[in-house]
């Protein structure tokens, strides 16, 4: 009776620390598929795709919400068939970002020019230098 103060005092740093990594590591299994996927645009929500080939690609349906004057899908993907792409579904279109850059660089308002810059910097550029990355990387590797 005497010693269950004292053996409280021994165990309870062991407990306490065994239930703060036990949080760490759900948390960790929790959202670790998610980590550096989240882009927003002043609220809004921009679902990213990373091609196989490294580019990025923006789901045109969140891109709505901000750009207001974006072509239909249809028109999307007559004018850049090559850097467009629907979804197995055939519902949601994905527009490359390097494309998206082009159009916006005709934009003029305010709006659509910090939007511009938003994906060049957080976006395009990001995913640029890690494409010249993996080719530097391949060119150093030895033939084997």
């Amino acid at each position: 009776m005497l010693g269950a103060p004292l053996a409280g005092w021994l165990i309870a740093p062991v407990v306490f620390d065994s239930a703060a990594f036990g949080l760490r590591t759900s948390r960790w299994l929790a959202l670790h598929h998610l980590q550096g996927n989240h882009y927003a645009y002043r609220g809004s929500t921009i679902e990213v795709l990373e091609g196989d080939d490294g580019y990025r690609w923006l789901r045109v349906s969140d891109l709505r919400r901000t750009l207001r004057d974006l072509p239909k899908d249809a028109t999307l993907n007559l004018i850049e068939p090559e850097r467009t792409e629907f979804d197995a579904s055939g519902k949601q279109l994905a527009i490359r970002a390097d494309a998206l850059l082009q159009w916006l660089s005709k934009a003029h308002t305010d709006e659509h020019i910090r939007f511009k810059v938003w994906v060049e910097r957080s976006i395009h550029h990001p995913s640029q230098a890690q494409r010249r990355e993996r080719e530097k990387s391949a060119v150093q590797r030895p033939v084997v």
